[in-house]
């Protein structure tokens, strides 16, 4: 406790009372409970008391660290705490053990891509990536310490220990090893874990196959509200073959110019932390109306590169309604139709909606045909077109979870001919392939020739309710201009 307050000391928040009163609001609202402020007190007195009081409530100092991050973000305060907080919960886990014989050796683990390797394999893919300041493997071991656990299975960290040994037996250090197993075996000993531990051992040397269940690279742009011409760019990540839980990452605010290089950006940063993963990766573009003419399937990879790779070419790109997210009145029909599309393909099918077609009739039509969840658009949306709008509006308003479109001509002849082969086979499977294949030939035309396939102009709108992402946290906190 006193290491923690030694660190809150150095804290340039809490040695400004105003920031220190912002910090302590925070604090008390997510903790749910009332906190003394600082006020004219002593500092080192305010702080051991209000570190006890964190400590005797769940997640408490854990709390206390999210809220001084909200102020300071990665500062160097922050991290050292994340880092105490991670040794405080490891102690707490494991009921008073000694742990620092096992850091040492564990700090000659640096590899980060190998860190995060093992920390995903121990858990089985429940801890998908690792923070900032998990950068050894003496800082992992404290970080998965009584997380991630189901009854009776092998404590996370404790399989991590085990592949942490496996690794050091390849660097050559086979004393340290050792001195790895020999802990885990006499902890699996005390907690009668030792059919477990023989079970993971066993399990951890067979080659797990592939995942079949893509990751999911998230990516929203949210209008300014004030500056039509900048936006929010939030992003989360889901790899996770088990469960959704997207995490979150840094919200940036941008022009609209600076969108696609900072998309590029993040691209290649999530490439190097998933470098160990053999999941096909699928991107999400949740867009806002006005930006539904940008051809994002089309945006650059290495950009900067004397030949840019266009995004299809390595992803199944998909666009999500930042309107139907964000408008709650329209999820219950969006589910109830997205339930006829997953659990009875071959019912369903796609609705064309014909030029001049009364926005009204439409979204009465389309209410009523529970079994209609796919809807071919008969203009492109995001322009200044009224009838445009309304025709989305309708759908969205309908629950349709599947739209298709041409960016530039839904009367296009070769668009009808693509869309009527794509939605001949009636389920999803099948609605995904068909766009990948349509587009796939107008990448082997080549930059000289795909302007004028139809593939290259092929839009589709997939929404999946059950694939929600999580909100990156207090508005727009941090944000980086």
């Amino acid at each position: 406790m006193a290491n923690v307050v030694d660190v809150l000391q150095e804290s340039a928040t809490l040695r400004h009372p105003t920031s220190a009163d912002l910090l302590v609001t925070m604090l008390s609202q997510e903790l749910g409970a009332p906190v003394e402020p600082l006020q004219n007190r002593t500092l080192r007195p305010y702080l051991l008391q209000l570190v006890e009081v964190c400590a005797r409530i769940p997640d408490g100092l854990p709390c206390l660290v999210r809220c001084l991050g909200y102020v300071e973000e990665q500062s160097v305060t922050v991290l050292a705490l994340r880092r105490l907080v991670d040794e405080w919960e490891a102690v707490d886990f494991f009921d008073g053990a000694d742990l620092h014989p096992l850091r040492p050796d564990l700090m000659e683990l640096r590899s980060s891509a190998a860190l995060a390797a093992m920390a995903r394999r121990a858990s089985r893919s429940r801890t998908q990536e690792l923070p900032a300041w998990c950068d050894t493997g003496w800082a992992v071991f404290l970080r998965l310490a009584g997380g991630n656990s189901a009854a009776r299975e092998l404590p996370v960290s404790m399989a991590f220990l085990s592949l942490a040994a496996d690794q050091l037996v390849e660097d050559g250090l086979r004393e340290a090893a050792e001195r790895l197993r020999r802990w885990n075996r006499a902890q699996a000993r005390v907690w009668g874990f030792e059919d477990q531990m023989a079970e993971w051992q066993h399990d951890s040397i067979t080659d797990q196959p592939a995942s079949l269940m893509p990751a999911y690279l998230m990516i929203q742009f949210e209008p300014d509200g004030v500056d039509p011409d900048r936006y929010y760019l939030s992003h989360w990540r889901q790899s996770d073959a088990e469960s959704w839980h997207p995490l979150p990452g840094e919200t940036l605010h941008l022009h609209r110019d600076d969108l696609p290089a900072e998309v590029d950006t993040l691209i290649e940063q999530t490439e190097e932390r998933w470098s160990d993963l053999r999941q096909p990766v699928v991107l999400e573009f949740i867009l806002p109306w006005e930006l539904l003419g940008e051809p994002v399937e089309w945006w650059h990879k290495e950009a900067d590169s004397a030949s840019p790779t266009p995004l299809v070419m390595d992803y199944t790109v998909l666009i999500r309604s930042f309107e139907r997210l964000r408008k709650a009145a329209w999820h219950r029909p969006w589910h109830n139709k997205w339930r006829q599309f997953k659990e009875r393909p071959a019912e369903t099918h796609s609705y064309w909606n014909r030029p001049g077609h009364s926005h009204f009739h439409l979204e009465r039509e389309l209410k009523e045909d529970e079994q209609a969840v796919c809807l071919v658009l008969s203009e492109p949306p995001g322009t200044d077109s009224a009838t445009s709008r309304q025709e989305y509006l309708a759908g969205l308003r309908a629950g349709v979870p599947a739209m298709i479109w041409h960016r530039g001509d839904c009367s296009d002849p070769a668009f009808k001919e693509a869309v009527a082969e794509i939605v001949q086979d009636r389920g999803l499977a099948g609605l995904l392939e068909r766009t990948g294949r349509w587009r796939k030939e107008a990448l082997a035309m080549g930059p000289e020739g795909w302007d004028n396939h139809v593939g290259r102009h092929l839009a589709i709108l997939l929404d999946d309710p059950e694939r929600k992402p999580e909100p990156p946290g207090p508005a727009h906190v941090p944000v980086k201009p």
